[in-house]
């Protein structure tokens, strides 16, 4: 894929005036409602059985008050791994995705990889639950996003390699699960149901064999753009945030850092910010020797070529623990972010019970950071 890189200036502090608040103790992946309807609901998913570590969508204020189930008392939709929740425009319905018959309830089933993940389509009140998206056994659907007009679902493909690479209990087929990945876009017809509700389906990035893709994480959709994460080669890191046209073309590298981790990399409603997550806190995290065992990441703001520092989770954590700022979203207003945050306690423990933060940055326009070496 030929991509047109930008490079930006060395972060040497961090932004000053923001405040951050935790708004949920035990939630998980979220999006904030920005469109015209009245409400500004975040909707999330969370743990709802430590046993089976299931999950369930809910939605809440800002404030985290007023938490209402949505996929919680629908007996439609499967039960098990089910989150990863987005809205559509209208404020009504929700896309997300839950594990299908062919998942194992295992780590790559989870909604953070959406292998053996199907895509559905609910009301925030629970009602008129849809399965819109199939996928075949050892495929994957991650990260479903409306466009601002409602009009298109984008979200990350996988399709099944056939490469056995691994033992078949350690990944999905045992196949490298950071492999053959696309882009798929589908145009929207809310009138519809089911599948049926999804047309004109299209991939970008998917010629090829699938061996050979890589992986893609889609972040939505702005001002004409559409925003996502790319590693190439299957390599097992997530390696940089790009934007492209519509149709695949008009790529550009917007971090540009292919040593380290970013990711979930989007421009604020308003088009004044560029946000990613990235592990340059920690800079003895070098991809691709480091691995995910030892990730640590805080939230990035991006004006021009100057980079801030908006989080600091990670600063004097105890021996031992680290901290992983990985899914957000923007209000309507592109001056709040809802983060999820997890702390992770020793090498290889997987985070259960993130939280849910609410950072509100300053109103003013920061000084541009001091360039660093």
């Amino acid at each position: 894929m030929l991509a047109l890189a930008l490079t930006a200036t060395v972060l040497a502090g961090a932004l000053s005036n923001t405040h951050a608040a935790l708004i949920q103790p035990d939630g998980g992946r979220v999006d904030w409602y920005r469109g015209p309807a009245a409400h500004e609901l975040i909707a999330y998913d969370a743990v709802v059985d430590e046993a089976t570590q299931d999950t369930e969508i809910f939605t809440m204020r800002p404030d985290g008050s007023q938490i209402a189930p949505v996929t919680g008392g629908n007996t439609v939709v499967p039960r098990g791994f089910v989150g990863q929740p987005a809205w559509h425009p209208d404020g009504e319905h929700i896309v997300f995705q839950a594990e299908n018959a062919h998942s194992q309830h295992r780590r790559f089933n989870h909604m953070s990889w959406g292998i053996n993940n199907d895509l559905w389509l609910i009301r925030r009140d629970g009602t008129g639950a849809e399965r819109i998206w199939a996928s075949p056994p050892e495929h994957a659907a991650l990260h479903p996003h409306f466009s601002e007009d409602g009009k298109r679902l984008v979200f990350a493909e996988r399709i099944a390699t056939g490469k056995v690479r691994y033992p078949r209990w350690a990944t999905p087929g045992g196949e490298n699960p950071w492999a053959g990945w696309q882009i798929h876009l589908a145009e929207v017809d809310l009138n519809a149901h089911g599948t049926d509700i999804l047309s004109n389906h299209r991939v970008l990035f998917g010629a090829g064999p699938a061996r050979d893709r890589g992986f893609y994480e889609t972040h939505g959709f702005r001002h004409g753009l559409l925003m996502y994460s790319h590693t190439p080669g299957g390599l097992a890191y997530v390696d940089d945030c790009y934007t492209c046209a519509l149709d695949g073309s008009e790529v550009v590298d917007r971090v540009n850092s292919p040593k380290t981790w970013d990711e979930h990399g989007v421009y604020s409603p308003g088009g004044a910010w560029y946000s990613f997550i990235s592990s340059r806190v920690d800079p003895a995290w070098q991809a691709p020797a480091s691995t995910a065992a030892t990730l640590r990441t805080e939230l990035y703001l991006q004006q021009g070529d100057a980079i801030w520092q908006a989080t600091a989770f990670n600063a004097g954590a105890k021996p031992g623990r680290r901290y992983l700022v990985s899914d957000y979203d923007w209000d309507r207003s592109g001056t709040r972010i809802a983060l999820q945050v997890a702390a992770v306690d020793g090498v290889r423990r997987l985070p259960h019970h993130p939280q849910i933060w609410v950072l509100t940055l300053p109103t003013a326009p920061p000084a541009a950071p001091t360039p660093g070496p």
